[in-house]
């Protein structure tokens, strides 16, 4: 998909940086008393402020990274007073910075992050070539980039080339590949394929599969008498991950810098990182040893380049207990003094992916094609103490759950916290939710549990229905992605991306929402949700989900000045896809010359 280029207003950024209507940062020098500060006017707008008592403006007035009035232009004016700079902006859209509710900036040798793909290879191709798959590899190792050590890595595998396991095996692990190590990375950040050399490594093998239980084994693609084809899935790809050799801490950083750059290059000024220590699956205990990509943070916090509000979450193993608790707590002491990073409490994941062949996500109904139940990832009643001790001790937990089975037990967690604390007020969150039972839509709203949705997902296309429909209860699917359902229940729904998995732009995110149309049909057309709460869900709401909404996620006086300006009125363009699809592939149609006195500011980058 084709980003949408947002021009975003020069403001005076939380890092002391200078943001233009260019998508380049420069650093600039600040002032030592804001209130010296000049104070500049922005009028003849269309003004979103996502203040539900106000939603609507005419002007704003800033003064170093702060917003000084919001409202009726006569009434902003006389507040910024006569010596004010004014700027006209020629009747654009100027809403608050936006934030992701869920998103992977950073990866790294435990995790995969949205950074990594922009600096590594990433395949394009969603069709299901094989020859396309085996003619990239062989020119991304020719090319000699790409490379963790000795292994060659290549990102962004659509999951539909799963199926085709032992196939790919049978190429990529012979003739000129077979000394040569090689991972495939899904898009989903759950799957993975490692060819004979890299499976080796991790000593993923016939006689340790045959080792295995069969719920082990089920992480694991094999033939007959055992023998791996190198599909692995979860608790199998954190193995692969763990044998891989690690990345330097140049590379790290160029995954970190790439990331920052696409999210801010998007208008989000931040973002909840949903993995940011620990391994996705949440199979093997958080330690301090292992930060993840924290020191990653703090180096671009050092540099002045982490252009956004972070609130970073380690995946801890929910069934060690409040032990793992102690650990996230000793990160946040850590990581402390880092600007623009918080550590709010653990992410946990309830299950994992329902499309085929991984389905290891937790349904209350068998898969049709296996007759089995998938568990969850935690043991229900230690995880519900877990939860309550976290509330307790303050910390917000951010739960990853895909199946209606796992949505319900992560209810009942959140639930036992609030009956345990009934005065509590943290913004846990339960991201994903792709399948939710009826019974449980209005917990969402009695338990003040937040839903990080991913609404560019819910379209009628292959990855909905041909590796999900014909694999589980016809009754499950039909309640795929029921966003208006948790809305009209009161629910808060905040927007999120869990990019890479796919593109973090929100305005794609919400003309999906709005539609559910795709290349196969409209996916329930009864769940669309109105542009307006999409504008919220990715504001306001997820400011909450951040836990940072005293600061940003809206245009309000003493609120931190992260805006974003759009070439036209996000409310009234057309929703018939022929118009909004306009609107993003001719992104060039956003470089309309910016007012000449906002020019003059813009810096130069990189």
């Amino acid at each position: 998909m084709n980003d949408m280029r947002i021009q975003r207003l020069v403001r005076r950024a939380t890092t002391g940086m200078l943001v233009a209507l260019s998508l380049a940062c420069g650093p600039v020098s600040r002032a030592a008393d804001a209130a010296t500060e000049p104070t500049t006017l922005f009028y003849n707008a269309h003004v979103f402020t996502a203040e539900p008592s106000a939603p609507y403006a005419e002007a704003v007035a800033i003064r170093g990274d702060r917003i000084v009035a919001v409202g009726a232009l006569e009434f902003v004016a006389k507040t910024a007073g006569p010596d004010a700079r004014r700027v006209d902006l020629g009747g654009r859209f100027l809403m608050p910075g936006m934030l992701d509710a869920h998103v992977h900036p950073i990866g790294g040798l435990q995790t995969f992050g949205g950074g990594d793909i922009l600096v590594m290879a990433n395949f394009p191709d969603l069709g299901g070539s094989l020859p396309d798959l085996v003619a990239f590899v062989a020119k991304t190792i020719d090319a000699g980039t790409s490379r963790l050590g000795d292994t060659v890595v290549v990102y962004g595998l659509d999951t539909a080339y799963w199926e085709h396991a032992a196939g790919i095996d049978a190429v990529l692990s012979r003739g000129r590949f077979a000394n040569v190590p090689i991972v495939l990375f899904g898009s989903d950040g759950h799957t993975a394929w490692a060819n004979s050399q890299a499976r080796a490594r991790a000593h993923i093998t016939a006689a340790y599969l045959r080792k295995l239980s069969k719920g082990q084994q089920a992480y694991y693609g094999f033939g007959p008498q055992f023998a791996p084809n190198g599909f692995v899935v979860d608790v199998g790809l954190t193995r692969l991950r763990l044998s891989l050799p690690p990345p330097s801490s140049q590379l790290l950083l160029s995954f970190g810098r790439a990331g920052v750059r696409y999210l801010n290059a998007l208008g989000i000024t931040g973002w909840l990182d949903g993995a940011v220590a620990g391994v996705v699956g949440g199979d093997t205990p958080l330690t301090v040893q292992e930060p993840g990509t924290l020191p990653v943070y703090r180096e671009l916090a050092r540099r002045g380049e982490l252009t956004g509000h972070v609130a970073a979450y380690p995946v801890i193993r929910p069934n060690d207990g409040v032990q793992q608790l102690d650990v996230v707590e000793a990160l946040r002491r850590e990581y402390a003094d880092v600007p623009n990073l918080v550590i709010p409490g653990p992410k946990v994941f309830a299950d994992g992916v329902v499309e085929f062949p991984s389905q290891t996500a937790s349904l209350t109904k068998p898969y049709t094609n296996t007759g089995k139940l998938t568990p969850l990832l935690f043991a229900p009643t230690r995880f519900n103490e877990l939860v309550v001790e976290a509330d307790r001790r303050g910390l917000t937990v951010h739960i990853h759950a895909i199946g209606d089975l796992a949505v319900k037990a992560s209810l009942d967690a959140f639930g036992a916290a609030r009956r345990a604390n009934p005065q509590g007020t943290l913004p846990h969150t339960l991201t994903h939710a792709q399948f939710v039972d009826q019974e449980d839509v209005p917990r969402f709203a009695e338990y003040h549990v937040i839903a990080a949705l991913q609404l560019l997902w819910a379209l009628a296309d292959p990855s909905t229905n041909e590796a999900v429909k014909p694999y589980i209860d016809s009754a499950i699917y039909a309640r795929m992605y029921p966003a208006r359902s948790l809305l009209e229940a009161g629910a808060t729904i905040a927007g999120a991306s869990d990019w890479p998995v796919s593109t973090a732009n929100p305005f794609e995110a919400m003309y999906q929402a709005e539609t559910r149309l795709g290349p196969q049909g409209v996916l329930d057309a009864g769940q669309r949700m109105p542009r307006e709460a999409m504008l919220f869900a990715y504001t306001r709401n997820s400011a909450r989900a951040l836990n940072q909404l005293a600061e940003i996620g809206s245009l309000a006086p003493g609120k931190r000045a992260d805006l974003v300006l759009v070439d036209r009125d996000v409310l009234t363009v057309p929703v018939a896809e022929a118009d909004l699809r306009s609107v993003i592939d001719n992104a060039a149609a956003l470089a309309a010359p910016p007012p000449q006195e906002m020019q003059s500011e813009t810096p130069s980058g990189g």
